[in-house]
Protein backbone atom coordinates (compact mmCIF):
# COMPACT_ATOMS: atom_id res chain seq x y z
CA UNK A 1 0.00 0.00 0.00
CA UNK A 2 1.04 3.03 -0.83
CA UNK A 3 0.76 6.77 -3.48
CA UNK A 4 -2.17 6.41 -5.06
CA UNK A 5 -4.10 2.96 -4.33
CA UNK A 6 -2.81 3.70 -0.38
CA UNK A 7 -4.68 7.24 -1.06
CA UNK A 8 -7.93 5.39 -2.45
CA UNK A 9 -7.77 2.74 0.52
CA UNK A 10 -7.61 5.46 3.17
CA UNK A 11 -10.44 7.64 1.79
CA UNK A 12 -12.62 4.12 1.33
CA UNK A 13 -12.01 2.40 4.71
CA UNK A 14 -12.30 5.69 6.68
CA UNK A 15 -15.24 6.52 4.66
CA UNK A 16 -17.14 3.62 4.30
CA UNK A 17 -21.12 3.14 5.70
CA UNK A 18 -20.43 0.92 8.82
CA UNK A 19 -23.89 0.41 9.25
CA UNK A 20 -24.32 -1.20 5.66
CA UNK A 21 -20.47 -2.67 5.30
CA UNK A 22 -18.11 -4.03 7.44
CA UNK A 23 -14.75 -3.81 6.32
CA UNK A 24 -12.18 -6.28 6.24
CA UNK A 25 -8.27 -5.58 5.19
CA UNK A 26 -5.83 -8.32 3.68
CA UNK A 27 -2.14 -6.62 2.41
CA UNK A 28 1.14 -8.01 2.40
CA UNK A 29 3.45 -6.03 4.52
CA UNK A 30 5.92 -5.43 1.80
CA UNK A 31 6.32 -1.89 -0.09
CA UNK A 32 4.17 -1.00 3.08
CA UNK A 33 4.46 3.29 3.66
CA UNK A 34 4.45 4.51 7.23
CA UNK A 35 1.20 6.23 6.34
CA UNK A 36 0.27 2.05 5.58
CA UNK A 37 1.14 1.05 8.84
CA UNK A 38 -0.69 3.77 10.16
CA UNK A 39 -3.72 3.03 8.52
CA UNK A 40 -3.70 -0.53 9.63
CA UNK A 41 -2.95 0.30 12.93
CA UNK A 42 -6.28 2.45 12.94
CA UNK A 43 -8.29 0.03 11.66
CA UNK A 44 -7.27 -2.52 14.53
CA UNK A 45 -7.43 -0.07 17.22
CA UNK A 46 -11.34 0.07 15.35
CA UNK A 47 -11.47 -3.32 15.77
CA UNK A 48 -11.42 -3.89 12.15
CA UNK A 49 -10.37 -7.12 10.67
CA UNK A 50 -7.15 -7.02 9.27
CA UNK A 51 -4.65 -9.83 7.45
CA UNK A 52 -1.68 -10.09 6.50
CA UNK A 53 -0.40 -11.85 3.15
CA UNK A 54 2.76 -12.82 2.20
CA UNK A 55 2.01 -11.28 -1.64
CA UNK A 56 5.10 -9.20 -3.25
CA UNK A 57 5.08 -7.47 -6.44
CA UNK A 58 6.26 -9.95 -8.78
CA UNK A 59 6.00 -13.53 -8.61
CA UNK A 60 7.80 -15.41 -5.27
CA UNK A 61 7.38 -18.66 -3.47
CA UNK A 62 5.28 -16.39 -0.99
CA UNK A 63 2.43 -16.58 -3.27
CA UNK A 64 1.39 -20.21 -2.93
CA UNK A 65 1.23 -19.40 0.98
CA UNK A 66 -0.45 -16.29 0.74
CA UNK A 67 -2.88 -17.90 -1.52
CA UNK A 68 -3.39 -20.56 0.47
CA UNK A 69 -4.42 -18.20 3.82
CA UNK A 70 -6.56 -15.90 1.92
CA UNK A 71 -8.43 -18.89 0.80
CA UNK A 72 -9.04 -20.22 4.71
CA UNK A 73 -10.04 -16.50 5.82
CA UNK A 74 -12.26 -16.42 2.30
CA UNK A 75 -14.17 -19.71 4.15
CA UNK A 76 -14.21 -18.89 7.52
CA UNK A 77 -15.32 -14.87 7.10
CA UNK A 78 -18.02 -15.26 3.91
CA UNK A 79 -18.05 -11.61 2.79
CA UNK A 80 -20.66 -10.48 0.94
CA UNK A 81 -17.95 -8.94 -1.98
CA UNK A 82 -14.08 -9.23 -2.56
CA UNK A 83 -12.68 -5.86 -3.50
CA UNK A 84 -9.45 -6.45 -5.23
CA UNK A 85 -6.66 -3.61 -6.11
CA UNK A 86 -4.01 -3.44 -8.77
CA UNK A 87 -2.87 -6.31 -10.99
CA UNK A 88 -1.24 -8.54 -8.48
CA UNK A 89 -3.80 -8.89 -6.09
CA UNK A 90 -6.01 -8.87 -9.06
CA UNK A 91 -4.75 -12.29 -10.61
CA UNK A 92 -4.28 -13.74 -7.20
CA UNK A 93 -7.43 -12.72 -5.71
CA UNK A 94 -9.94 -13.56 -8.03
CA UNK A 95 -8.67 -17.34 -8.51
CA UNK A 96 -8.84 -17.75 -4.75
CA UNK A 97 -12.13 -16.05 -4.51
CA UNK A 98 -14.69 -17.71 -7.69
CA UNK A 99 -13.05 -21.03 -5.58
CA UNK A 100 -14.47 -20.19 -2.19
CA UNK A 101 -17.70 -18.65 -3.90
CA UNK A 102 -17.45 -14.87 -2.84
CA UNK A 103 -18.62 -12.31 -5.42
CA UNK A 104 -15.50 -9.87 -6.91
CA UNK A 105 -15.07 -6.32 -7.57
CA UNK A 106 -11.86 -5.55 -9.54
CA UNK A 107 -10.18 -2.16 -9.26
CA UNK A 108 -6.93 -2.67 -11.86
CA UNK A 109 -5.65 1.45 -10.66
CA UNK A 110 -4.47 1.71 -14.43
CA UNK A 111 -3.49 -0.25 -17.04
CA UNK A 112 -0.09 -1.73 -16.44
CA UNK A 113 0.32 -3.79 -19.55
CA UNK A 114 1.07 -0.52 -21.27
CA UNK A 115 4.55 0.33 -19.45
CA UNK A 116 5.80 -3.35 -18.05
CA UNK A 117 7.14 -4.01 -21.63
CA UNK A 118 6.03 -5.90 -24.49
CA UNK A 119 6.17 -9.53 -23.27
CA UNK A 120 5.24 -8.87 -19.39
CA UNK A 121 2.50 -7.09 -21.19
CA UNK A 122 1.50 -9.38 -23.12
CA UNK A 123 1.29 -11.88 -20.60
CA UNK A 124 -0.69 -9.47 -18.00
CA UNK A 125 -3.12 -9.14 -21.41
CA UNK A 126 -3.47 -13.18 -21.68
CA UNK A 127 -3.85 -13.29 -17.77
CA UNK A 128 -6.60 -10.43 -17.72
CA UNK A 129 -8.35 -12.07 -20.39
CA UNK A 130 -8.63 -15.29 -19.09
CA UNK A 131 -9.82 -14.00 -15.78
CA UNK A 132 -12.61 -12.08 -17.31
CA UNK A 133 -15.53 -14.78 -15.87
CA UNK A 134 -14.11 -14.30 -13.00
CA UNK A 135 -14.79 -10.97 -12.24
CA UNK A 136 -18.09 -9.88 -11.12
CA UNK A 137 -17.60 -5.97 -11.70
CA UNK A 138 -14.72 -3.90 -13.07
CA UNK A 139 -14.89 -0.98 -10.88
CA UNK A 140 -12.46 1.75 -12.90
CA UNK A 141 -11.30 4.87 -11.74
CA UNK A 142 -12.18 6.56 -14.88
CA UNK A 143 -13.94 6.22 -18.43
CA UNK A 144 -10.66 5.88 -20.46
CA UNK A 145 -9.43 2.70 -17.90
CA UNK A 146 -12.86 0.74 -18.42
CA UNK A 147 -12.67 1.68 -21.99
CA UNK A 148 -9.34 -0.24 -22.63
CA UNK A 149 -10.45 -2.92 -20.74
CA UNK A 150 -13.30 -3.07 -22.96
CA UNK A 151 -11.17 -2.41 -26.19
CA UNK A 152 -7.83 -4.58 -25.26
CA UNK A 153 -9.34 -6.77 -22.67
CA UNK A 154 -12.62 -7.60 -24.57
CA UNK A 155 -14.56 -7.18 -20.76
CA UNK A 156 -17.76 -7.20 -21.50
CA UNK A 157 -19.16 -3.46 -20.90
CA UNK A 158 -22.46 -4.68 -18.94
CA UNK A 159 -19.87 -5.69 -16.58
CA UNK A 160 -17.74 -2.41 -15.70
CA UNK A 161 -18.49 0.55 -13.65
CA UNK A 162 -16.86 3.81 -13.40
CA UNK A 163 -16.34 5.45 -10.54
CA UNK A 164 -14.20 8.49 -10.75
CA UNK A 165 -11.62 9.19 -8.22
CA UNK A 166 -12.35 11.88 -5.26
CA UNK A 167 -10.69 14.20 -2.35
CA UNK A 168 -11.63 16.15 0.03
CA UNK A 169 -11.24 19.60 -0.97
CA UNK A 170 -9.68 22.43 1.39
CA UNK A 171 -11.66 25.57 2.32
CA UNK A 172 -11.00 28.25 -0.29
CA UNK A 173 -10.65 30.73 2.64
CA UNK A 174 -7.79 29.28 4.09
CA UNK A 175 -5.98 28.81 0.96
CA UNK A 176 -3.83 32.22 1.12
CA UNK A 177 -2.66 31.36 4.74
CA UNK A 178 -1.73 27.84 3.85
CA UNK A 179 0.24 29.35 0.52
CA UNK A 180 1.98 32.31 3.23
CA UNK A 181 3.05 29.74 5.47
CA UNK A 182 4.10 26.50 3.25
CA UNK A 183 6.30 29.25 1.69
CA UNK A 184 7.89 30.54 4.52
CA UNK A 185 8.51 27.17 5.64
CA UNK A 186 10.06 26.08 2.67
CA UNK A 187 12.03 29.54 2.30
CA UNK A 188 10.55 30.53 -0.77
CA UNK A 189 11.21 33.96 -2.17
CA UNK A 190 8.02 36.45 -2.44
CA UNK A 191 7.36 35.98 -6.31
CA UNK A 192 9.22 32.86 -7.33
CA UNK A 193 7.75 30.19 -9.06
CA UNK A 194 7.98 26.94 -8.39
CA UNK A 195 7.01 24.05 -10.67
CA UNK A 196 5.74 20.51 -7.81
CA UNK A 197 5.75 16.72 -9.34
CA UNK A 198 4.01 14.28 -6.97
CA UNK A 199 4.35 10.32 -7.59
CA UNK A 200 6.53 7.65 -7.48
CA UNK A 201 9.94 7.54 -8.86
CA UNK A 202 9.70 5.01 -11.39
CA UNK A 203 9.65 5.08 -15.52
CA UNK A 204 5.69 5.41 -15.59
CA UNK A 205 5.50 8.30 -13.94
CA UNK A 206 7.85 10.39 -16.41
CA UNK A 207 9.99 12.15 -14.10
CA UNK A 208 12.72 11.85 -16.40
CA UNK A 209 11.15 13.28 -19.66
CA UNK A 210 10.27 16.77 -17.17
CA UNK A 211 13.91 17.10 -16.06
CA UNK A 212 14.87 16.55 -19.89
CA UNK A 213 12.48 19.46 -20.54
CA UNK A 214 14.14 21.55 -17.74
CA UNK A 215 17.40 21.51 -19.19
CA UNK A 216 16.36 24.47 -20.77
CA UNK A 217 15.18 27.82 -18.97
CA UNK A 218 11.36 28.09 -19.56
CA UNK A 219 10.60 30.79 -16.53
CA UNK A 220 10.28 28.73 -13.36
CA UNK A 221 12.79 29.14 -10.51
CA UNK A 222 12.68 25.56 -9.39
CA UNK A 223 10.81 22.44 -9.07
CA UNK A 224 10.11 20.25 -5.74
CA UNK A 225 9.74 16.39 -6.45
CA UNK A 226 7.87 14.83 -4.04
CA UNK A 227 8.16 10.83 -3.93
CA UNK A 228 10.63 8.16 -3.76
CA UNK A 229 11.16 5.12 -5.18
CA UNK A 230 13.50 2.96 -7.33
CA UNK A 231 14.80 5.58 -9.70
CA UNK A 232 15.62 8.01 -7.67
CA UNK A 233 19.20 7.83 -7.48
CA UNK A 234 19.31 8.23 -11.51
CA UNK A 235 16.83 10.82 -11.61
CA UNK A 236 18.78 12.65 -8.76
CA UNK A 237 22.05 12.69 -11.08
CA UNK A 238 19.50 13.37 -14.31
CA UNK A 239 18.55 16.50 -11.94
CA UNK A 240 22.23 18.33 -12.17
CA UNK A 241 21.77 19.23 -15.71
CA UNK A 242 18.69 20.98 -15.16
CA UNK A 243 18.35 24.46 -15.59
CA UNK A 244 17.14 25.31 -12.37
CA UNK A 245 17.40 23.98 -8.73
CA UNK A 246 15.25 20.53 -8.09
CA UNK A 247 14.46 19.62 -4.70
CA UNK A 248 14.00 16.30 -3.51
CA UNK A 249 11.95 16.06 -0.82
CA UNK A 250 11.19 12.20 -0.71
CA UNK A 251 7.87 10.52 0.39
CA UNK A 252 5.50 12.50 2.77
CA UNK A 253 2.71 11.13 4.19
CA UNK A 254 1.20 14.93 4.05
CA UNK A 255 1.50 16.58 0.34
CA UNK A 256 -0.36 19.39 1.25
CA UNK A 257 1.87 21.70 1.95
CA UNK A 258 4.03 21.32 -0.68
CA UNK A 259 0.49 21.83 -3.30
CA UNK A 260 0.20 24.74 -1.15
CA UNK A 261 3.34 26.41 -1.69
CA UNK A 262 3.71 25.19 -5.40
CA UNK A 263 2.74 27.24 -8.68
CA UNK A 264 2.18 24.55 -11.33
CA UNK A 265 1.57 20.71 -10.87
CA UNK A 266 3.37 18.56 -13.73
CA UNK A 267 2.20 15.06 -14.33
CA UNK A 268 4.47 14.03 -17.46
CA UNK A 269 3.23 9.92 -16.50
CA UNK A 270 3.68 7.38 -19.54
CA UNK A 271 0.68 5.38 -18.07
CA UNK A 272 -2.29 6.99 -15.30
CA UNK A 273 -5.81 6.07 -13.93
CA UNK A 274 -7.17 9.19 -12.51
CA UNK A 275 -3.84 10.46 -10.04
CA UNK A 276 -5.11 11.68 -6.94
CA UNK A 277 -2.04 14.41 -6.74
CA UNK A 278 -4.20 16.03 -10.12
CA UNK A 279 -7.53 16.04 -8.25
CA UNK A 280 -5.41 17.19 -4.86
CA UNK A 281 -3.45 20.22 -6.87
CA UNK A 282 -6.43 21.04 -8.30
CA UNK A 283 -8.90 20.80 -5.47
CA UNK A 284 -5.57 23.71 -4.02
CA UNK A 285 -6.18 25.56 -6.85
CA UNK A 286 -2.78 25.10 -8.63
CA UNK A 287 -3.20 25.03 -12.75
CA UNK A 288 -2.19 21.67 -14.12
CA UNK A 289 0.17 20.45 -17.06
CA UNK A 290 0.46 16.74 -17.65
CA UNK A 291 0.35 13.96 -19.84
CA UNK A 292 -2.59 13.36 -21.83
CA UNK A 293 -2.99 9.86 -20.54
CA UNK A 294 -5.72 7.92 -19.16
CA UNK A 295 -8.24 9.61 -17.80
CA UNK A 296 -6.11 12.84 -16.74
CA UNK A 297 -6.67 14.95 -19.68
CA UNK A 298 -10.67 14.79 -18.96
CA UNK A 299 -10.30 15.47 -14.92
CA UNK A 300 -8.46 18.43 -15.74
CA UNK A 301 -10.32 19.99 -18.76
CA UNK A 302 -9.92 23.89 -18.07
CA UNK A 303 -8.00 23.57 -15.56
CA UNK A 304 -4.76 23.33 -16.96
CA UNK A 305 -2.65 22.12 -20.37
CA UNK A 306 -2.06 18.47 -21.10
CA UNK A 307 0.92 17.20 -24.12
CA UNK A 308 1.63 13.66 -25.51
CA UNK A 309 3.06 11.33 -22.98
CA UNK A 310 6.71 11.08 -23.25
CA UNK A 311 7.03 13.91 -25.44
CA UNK A 312 10.01 16.03 -24.33
CA UNK A 313 9.86 19.52 -26.61
CA UNK A 314 5.95 19.51 -26.17
CA UNK A 315 6.49 19.30 -22.37
CA UNK A 316 8.57 22.25 -22.51
CA UNK A 317 6.99 24.38 -24.77
CA UNK A 318 3.87 23.97 -22.60
CA UNK A 319 5.48 24.83 -19.77
CA UNK A 320 7.31 28.11 -21.07
CA UNK A 321 4.01 29.10 -22.55
CA UNK A 322 2.49 29.11 -19.48
CA UNK A 323 4.85 30.26 -17.06
CA UNK A 324 5.01 33.72 -19.59
CA UNK A 325 1.49 34.34 -19.37
CA UNK A 326 0.27 34.90 -15.53
CA UNK A 327 -3.24 35.72 -16.36
CA UNK A 328 -3.86 32.35 -18.21
CA UNK A 329 -2.31 30.38 -14.99
CA UNK A 330 -4.71 32.51 -12.95
CA UNK A 331 -7.84 31.29 -15.05
CA UNK A 332 -6.14 27.38 -15.39
CA UNK A 333 -6.55 27.67 -11.12
CA UNK A 334 -10.03 28.87 -10.61
CA UNK A 335 -11.40 26.63 -13.70
CA UNK A 336 -9.18 23.39 -11.76
CA UNK A 337 -10.30 24.59 -7.89
CA UNK A 338 -13.85 24.75 -9.39
CA UNK A 339 -13.86 21.31 -11.25
CA UNK A 340 -12.48 19.66 -7.62
CA UNK A 341 -15.33 21.04 -6.13
CA UNK A 342 -18.52 20.36 -8.33
CA UNK A 343 -16.74 16.42 -9.92
CA UNK A 344 -14.38 15.03 -7.88
CA UNK A 345 -15.34 15.60 -4.53
CA UNK A 346 -14.96 12.31 -1.82
CA UNK A 347 -18.98 11.81 -0.95
CA UNK A 348 -19.81 11.09 -4.34
CA UNK A 349 -16.95 8.56 -4.78
CA UNK A 350 -17.70 7.05 -1.75
CA UNK A 351 -21.27 6.30 -2.61
CA UNK A 352 -20.81 4.99 -5.77
CA UNK A 353 -18.32 2.56 -4.70
CA UNK A 354 -20.79 1.32 -1.94
CA UNK A 355 -23.79 0.70 -4.55
CA UNK A 356 -21.35 -1.30 -6.46
CA UNK A 357 -20.79 -3.56 -3.66
CA UNK A 358 -23.88 -3.62 -2.89
CA UNK A 359 -24.61 -4.57 -7.30
CA UNK A 360 -21.99 -7.13 -6.48
CA UNK A 361 -23.06 -8.52 -3.23
CA UNK A 362 -26.92 -8.78 -4.97
CA UNK A 363 -28.34 -6.67 -2.61
CA UNK A 364 -29.32 -3.03 -1.94
CA UNK A 365 -27.37 -1.44 1.07
CA UNK A 366 -29.41 -2.57 4.11
CA UNK A 367 -30.21 0.21 6.59
CA UNK A 368 -28.69 0.68 10.27
CA UNK A 369 -30.69 -2.02 11.88
CA UNK A 370 -29.47 -4.80 9.48
CA UNK A 371 -26.49 -6.47 10.34
CA UNK A 372 -23.60 -5.51 8.25
CA UNK A 373 -22.12 -6.96 5.44
CA UNK A 374 -18.77 -8.02 5.59
CA UNK A 375 -16.15 -6.14 2.69
CA UNK A 376 -13.12 -7.89 2.56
Amino acid sequence: MEYGVLSYLEHLLDGLDRASWEPVLAHSPFRLAAQARRLVERLRARGVHVIELPFRRGAGPGDARAALRLRAELRALRPAVMHLHSTKAGLAGRLVARAAGVPVVYTPHGTSWHYTGALVGRCQRALERALRRRTDLLLAVCPEEADAFVREIRFPPDRVRVVRNGVRVPDRGALAAMRHAARTRLGLPDGSTWLLFVGRLTREKGLDVLLAALRQRIGADGLFVVGDGAERPRLEAAARACAIPVRFAGYRDDVSPFLAAGDVLVQPSRSEGLPFSVLEAMGHGLPIVASRVGGVAAAVGTGGRTVPGGDVAALAACLRDLLDDPAARAAHAEAARARAEAEFGLGRMLGAIQETYADAAGTRARGAAARPARAA
